[in-house]
């Protein structure tokens, strides 16, 4: 490559990619910054684009697509608040991030202050989305929580959960997950699907909270709101895949349900917070990271992260 031409990886068919060369970026626009990547983790929401179930917005075989969840080093900056030379965590604003070089904005990320690898400081970005989770839920003192897929989102959750003094903690997946919760969150396990916990339920033991970690299809969203509790909340944070879902909506809306959805919205500030958490519980990251592929497997990394298997949480790519 040329000081003038970047690697970069695109999707050439579900699960594959291959390398090509591409210019570098040009200068970053007003508020945006140029970053060379050194660590970015698989994220679920990543998922359907390499399956192929989903084309990001200008078509297929788009260099960098699909990663989002990004540590780097800043080479230009058009923002006030960093300079060349700065380690950063955050979003890769236009998820094109598998590549040598990416624009971002300045807004969508934060110094690193962790004293972390760049693969476990990925974990800060996942942990900001989940603090965007929580605030919207409000307080959570004694309120009971289930937790719908226990994969890398779920077991964070289920310790956030706890230290925001949640009542009692369930986890319902269809894997074993037990070696993976255990120590963390939960006081008990559930393995079934979604499906047969929720019609298994009796009403005494409906949760208040049911967070739905899935996503990618209506199922699971489904199963959530006909477990809850009556005047309980549902949190969809799973991204849905299509623009509309059929879900119980009548006998949800005669136990007073709360449906809560949404998307981070104050990056910096939650990726600040994130990090203090994180800064206090140096343990937690190094849970969470499992599997750190080079860059050059990418195709492994992703297809990992399309298969869960138990002892598997979060997937980063790190760049030599």
């Amino acid at each position: 490559m040329s000081d003038d031409t970047t690697w970069a990886y695109r999707l050439i068919a579900p699960y594959r990619f291959e390398r090509v060369e591409v210019p570098v970026p040009s200068a970053p626009g007003p508020g945006e910054l140029l970053v060379r990547l050194t660590a970015g983790a698989v994220c679920g929401s990543d998922l359907p684009f390499a399956r192929g179930a989903l084309v990001p917005e200008g078509g297929p075989r788009q260099p960098g697509r699909p990663m989002h969840e990004v540590v780097g080093e800043v080479l230009a900056s058009a923002h006030v608040d960093f300079v060349p030379g700065d380690r950063v965590v955050g979003w890769a604003s236009n998820w094109d991030a598998l590549r040598g070089v990416f624009v971002t904005r300045g807004d969508q990320v934060a110094r690193v202050r962790m004293e972390a690898s760049d693969a476990l400081a990925t974990v800060a970005q996942s942990v900001a989305c989940l603090f965007t989770v929580f605030d919207r839920l409000g307080p959570l003192a004694g309120r009971s929580v289930a937790i719908v897929g226990v994969g890398p989102f779920g077991l964070m959750t289920s310790v956030l959960a706890r230290r925001l003094g949640a009542g009692r903690i369930v986890g319902i997946d269809p894997l074993d997950r037990a070696a993976d919760a255990d120590g963390l969150g939960f006081d008990a396990l559930v393995r079934a699907n979604s499906r047969v916990w929720a019609a298994g339920l009796a009403e005494a033991d409906r949760p208040d909270i049911v967070i739905e970690m899935v996503g990618h299809q209506p199922s699971t969203v489904a199963d959530a709101m006909n477990a809850v509790a009556p005047g309980g909340t549902v949190v969809a944070f799973g991204v849905p895949d299509d623009d509309w879902y059929a879900l119980p909506l009548r006998s949800f809306f005669r136990r007073h349900g709360t449906l809560v959805t949404g998307v981070t919205r104050h990056h910096r500030a939650m990726l600040e917070r994130a990090q203090d958490f994180l800064i206090a519980e140096p343990w937690f990251a190094e849970r969470m990271v499992t599997d750190v592929v080079p860059i050059t497997e990418v195709e492994r990394a992703f297809a990992a992260a399309c298969a869960p298997r138990p002892g598997q949480r979060k997937v980063v790519l790190e760049v030599d």
